[in-house]
């Protein structure tokens, strides 16, 4: 839609709205300019997920108007917003990529074996075994700040989470479904061929293929 069809869109969408729910609808936007993602699964975003559904087409035009696209993936229970302008990218650094990667491919795995609304769920000594796997970095990356720091950026991006303490071994990691939004994969090979890419490159290299909106 055009910015004038967009606003004119918004503006008759916002005029019936009540006053409760025009400040769900500033809380929301707020939220999704800030954090992308509404997860249906992450007991923080619930309320306002299913709030949004309520206020999709306002919210829709509204973003138009300001050039994004809202998107509610209903499938995943996740409503996310995207553009094209790069300076709205969050470029990761490499080990964050590498373990987006790894995630996906345990979120691969184990929802063959789950049921399509059951919670995919690995720990921190999982997610760090898999990556000494890939003998891209020395073994035990695990147990580096800078591996903790990478798992507490991609939980602030809504793509796991976990309870504060990050006990190697132990702690429960929950990955959310808007991983399959950033890292799209046909198959466990494609994969393992995109990781298999990583080998050899720079430590701290940003990555330019796995971006957040």
């Amino acid at each position: 839609m055009t910015k004038n069809e967009a606003f004119k869109n918004f503006k008759e969408s916002y005029e019936r709205l009540s006053d409760t729910d025009r400040d769900a609808f500033s809380r929301i936007s707020l939220k999704l300019l800030d954090e992308t993602f509404l997860v249906k699964e992450r007991d923080e975003d619930r309320k306002d997920y299913l709030k949004a559904n309520d206020l999709i087409n306002g919210l829709r035009a509204y973003f138009a108007f300001i050039d994004y696209d809202l998107v509610n993936d209903a499938e995943k229970g996740v409503i996310y917003i995207r553009t094209e302008l790069d300076s709205n990218r969050v470029h990761l650094r490499k080990l964050e990529t590498i373990i987006l990667l790894v995630l996906r491919g345990i979120f691969y795995d184990e929802s063959t074996k789950a049921s399509i609304n059951a919670t995919i769920s690995t720990t921190v000594g999982e997610i760090a075994r898999q990556i000494d796997k890939t003998e891209i970095y020395p073994d035990n990356i695990g147990r580096t700040s800078e591996f903790r720091e990478s798992l507490k950026s991609l939980r602030r991006h809504k793509i796991i989470d976990f309870d504060q303490g990050l006990n190697f071994g132990e702690t429960p990691i929950v990955i959310y479904r808007s991983i399959l939004l950033v890292v799209d994969a046909a198959s466990i090979d494609d994969l393992t061929r995109r990781i298999e890419d990583y080998k050899g490159g720079p430590e701290n290299e940003a990555d330019n293929e796995a971006e957040a909106d």
